[in-house]
């Protein structure tokens, strides 16, 4: 390989270099207007999320700010059911009802446990 660049090399010893006429001072002037046109799209893109975030922001502020007054009512008066429930007085029934419901937790846990184990079985 080393031989046939030499070859090469003096193959075109002799030839004249080529005129430029100013063709890589264009080219470089049409990559960074294509550059600086990209940067632009960038910024210009960036502004628009930005000002689509900040309008959903806003929207999203309202809307709570509507119906923020009736979550604050419905969780009132949930807490003071769940205060109830858990007052002195119906604190046995409140433990029976809790006992029955993790009674069919634990019943639906040991069915999921049961499947998978069975499901690996069959696998192996």
């Amino acid at each position: 390989m080393d031989n046939f660049d030499a070859t090469l090399k003096r193959a075109f010893a002799e030839a004249p270099e080529p005129e430029d006429k100013g063709f890589v001072v264009r080219v470089s002037a049409g990559v960074a207007k294509r550059e600086r046109a990209g940067l632009a799209w960038i910024v210009t893109q960036r502004v628009g999320f930005a000002a689509a975030g900040s309008a959903i922001a806003l929207g999203a502020y309202q809307f709570v700010q509507s119906v923020a007054p009736q979550l604050m009512a419905t969780f009132g008066l949930e807490l003071a059911r769940a205060h109830g429930a858990l007052s002195e007085n119906s604190f046995s029934m409140a433990s029976l009802n809790m006992g029955v419901g993790l009674t069919q937790i634990l019943l639906v846990a040991a069915a999921l446990a049961g499947g998978a184990a069975a499901y690996r079985a069959t696998q192996e």
